[in-house]
């Protein structure tokens, strides 16, 4: 390495410039459809109504008149916004109480749920539709149009919700990032009381960082709101074994050797412990393949991409640096100020009895995990997302749309089809907002002309006819010829439970020759959400088992591997139960935390137990590597900290989880893991004289 520096350097500096310029080609991608699952009842009928209906998107505004009555002058400027809004490229159709340039009839706007009398003015709604996906840029021309009509409005929506999710992975992928970074290197400086060691430390997470974002630019790849994360985990995952070998590298050098045996020495002391603990980490991410969606299997590929390249630069880069171009003087390396001693207190029977405190407690959470995940629970409170959306609920019902689709295999406008749909419709309301197009059917062929028609054709006949002359918003939702109705529910809450009455509520309605199936983005994403739960118990069994293989290879000896897996299992149980404890969501983006934490927690158990058999005490193992251990645990928690500081609450949340999985299995490797080990070697010693 030394005769070659120079070329080893230069292949170094090329690397990261050309990851530089992969990097400047990332783009962001904010569609939902990331989430979607790969096999999903809901998403196959969701795609069956929309190949028959063509339309994807669907926007809800709320407009408030501020007047109490609908006279000319309000009716004027909601035609001329209709026409404007239609105008747009971006726009298939638009429900409104507008029709051919005229208002209609008031009973046709209330059966079209386009207006409605609340808190002493009129509100109007609209549902905008595209024949795909609206894009971020057509969302933009529609709030310039909305915003320039003068008109007090709210708007959501799926699209809407995808342009500030693109605002928000732009966010994370640049400054968030950068933060992350430096509150990692401010809890490294604490400890290693040295500016330079700190960077050297941080070099290899920063690079392999750096690389895997600047792979994913040079394949073409798009940044989401899930992949977006790939470099935060890798800055603060990467940097444990940077650390360690930092950490012991001043150990070393401070016990008098020089460069070349520092080096030499720490290689020996826990360079096998960091292949295994970067393929451990890397494997935790790895077992999120068993996921049944194509974003988290791609995060799983990035993150353990960039710990692997993180656990390489560590391997040769920091030799490098270390032996021919940075030099530490023995007189200037400071002890550390926090040695961890005041966690050997805990060894023994205070460590088990809170060890059995924690598994106690989490039994207390566990029957009340939730898995509630739907596109409005992404957001916080005081986004406006969230305000929107109340807003929105509060004088329709609802705000993300649901789809009942129906389609029968003789008539469509059969009676007695007619009448069990509006038996539904009259249970859903109790739920939220329901617009019905048998309703507006029946309101149209109430008119006096069409009372007359109906003596001379049937109402299909009328009906076709009717829908073919006629701009209206109804040929959206029914399609004679393909013998299918889109009924739109809004409901005032999405969860778990009231999707489960809602299907309960169409299932119970009688349909021998119909297919009745309700559908949306937020039964996909329960698809999705319920499918993760059960692939979640599979991803922790995979997990355990490569974890105690590794542990197998790295001690040889069958005792010390299962010793080590112990904090790992009991930190991912007592995680589990404070999701029931806390009120956290079971999503498909907390559910990372758990593969993420274990092969996070199994690096210290590592660290840990390999030392301490090299050494043949636990004392000395502990000295060697506590250090190392606390200041990446809270690295790791500070550093994730920063998703406190998006607008998104899942984000918030695996900040939360992050703390309570650090300090936990902070606390169980230095503490419960001691103890096991101290047991360990008495009962070796014993047996030696022995033998």
């Amino acid at each position: 390495m030394e005769k070659r520096k120079t070329t080893y350097l230069v292949l170094f500096i090329l690397l990261l410039a050309l990851s530089v310029a992969g990097i400047l080609k990332l783009k962001s991608d904010s569609n939902l459809l990331i989430f979607m699952p790969n096999h999903s009842p809901s998403k196959t009928s969701f795609d069956e109504m929309n190949m028959i209906f063509e339309n994807e998107d669907e926007l809800i505004v709320l407009l408030h008149t501020g007047k109490d009555t609908l006279d000319t002058e309000i009716q004027n400027s909601i035609i001329e916004l209709h026409d404007t809004l239609t105008s747009l490229s971006s726009i298939a159709y638009i429900i409104s109480p507008v029709m051919n340039h005229e208002f209609i009839e008031m009973n046709l706007v209330e059966d079209l749920a386009s207006a409605k009398f609340h808190n002493g003015e009129w509100k109007i709604f609209l549902s905008l539709f595209a024949d795909s996906t609206i894009s971020r840029k057509a969302i933009q021309q529609i709030e310039k149009v909305l915003d320039d009509s003068g008109i007090p409005y709210n708007i959501n929506g799926t699209a809407f919700i995808q342009k500030r999710i693109v605002d928000i992975v732009t966010t994370i992928s640049s400054w968030l990032t950068l933060l992350a970074v430096m509150l990692v290197v401010l809890v490294f400086r604490f400890q290693l009381r040295s500016w330079k060691a700190t960077f050297i430390a941080i070099i290899p997470a920063l690079v392999g960082a750096t690389w895997v974002m600047g792979l994913t630019g040079w394949l073409g790849e798009d940044v989401s709101i899930i992949t977006s994360m790939a470099p935060i985990f890798t800055v603060v995952i990467g940097s444990a074994d940077g650390l360690h070998f930092v950490s012991h590298y001043l150990e070393s050098r401070a016990e008098g050797r020089d460069r070349k045996k520092g080096t030499a020495r720490t290689l020996h002391l826990v360079g096998i412990p960091m292949v295994i603990t970067t393929v451990t980490s890397a494997g935790g991410f790895l077992s999120l393949l068993v996921m049944d969606t194509n974003a988290v299997r791609e995060l799983a590929f990035l993150s353990s991409a960039g710990i692997a390249f993180a656990g390489i630069a560590t391997w040769f880069v920091l030799p490098l640096l270390l032996i021919n171009f940075v030099d530490f003087k023995k007189e200037h390396i400071l002890p550390p100020k926090f040695t961890g001693k005041s966690f050997k207190k805990f060894w023994g029977w205070p460590s088990i009895v809170i060890a059995i405190l924690a598994i106690g407690a989490a039994f207390f959470g566990f029957k009340n995990v939730k898995t509630d995940f739907n596109q409005l629970s992404l957001f916080k409170e005081s986004t406006d997302v969230t305000i929107n959306a109340e807003a929105i609920t509060e004088v329709y019902g609802g705000s993300l749309p649901l789809y009942i689709f129906v389609k029968d295999n003789d008539d469509i406008l059969d009676p007695e089809l007619k009448e069990n749909i509006a038996l539904m419709t009259d249970s859903l309301r109790q739920f939220g907002g329901v617009i019905s197009p048998y309703e507006i059917i029946d309101g149209i062929m109430d008119q006096p002309g069409m009372r007359m028609m109906r003596y001379f054709s049937p109402e299909r006949a009328i009906l076709a006819d009717f829908i073919g002359q006629n701009n209206m918003p109804l040929k959206h939702m029914i399609n004679l010829d393909k013998q299918a109705i889109k009924v739109t529910v809004l409901p005032k809450t999405i969860s778990t439970t009231t999707l489960t009455q809602f299907q309960d509520i169409v299932k119970s309605i009688p349909h021998e020759n119909a297919q009745i199936d309700i559908t949306g983005m937020s039964y996909i994403m329960e698809d999705l959400n319920q499918g993760m739960v059960k692939n979640l118990k599979n991803t922790v069994i995979v997990s355990i088992i490569v974890m105690f293989i590794l542990l197998l290879v790295t001690f040889s000896r069958l005792r010390p591997s299962i010793f080590s897996l112990i904090p790992v299992i009991i930190t991912s149980w007592f995680l589990y139960g404070f999701l029931g404890l806390s009120g956290i969501s079971l999503t498909v983006i907390s559910a990372l935390i758990f593969s993420i934490t274990m092969g996070i927690n199994v690096d210290y158990a590592i660290h840990l137990t390999s030392i301490s058999l090299e050494l043949k005490s636990v004392e000395k193992g502990f000295d060697y590597a506590a250090r190392p251990i606390i200041s990446n645990a809270l690295g790791l928690a500070i550093g994730m900290s920063v998703l406190f500081f998006t607008p998104l609450v899942v984000h918030k949340d695996i900040a939360i989880m992050m703390w309570v999985s650090m300090v936990m299995s902070m606390f169980l490797s230095l503490t419960l893991l001691p103890t096991i080990l101290r047991w360990y070697f008495q009962i070796k010693a014993k047996k030696a004289p022995e033998q």
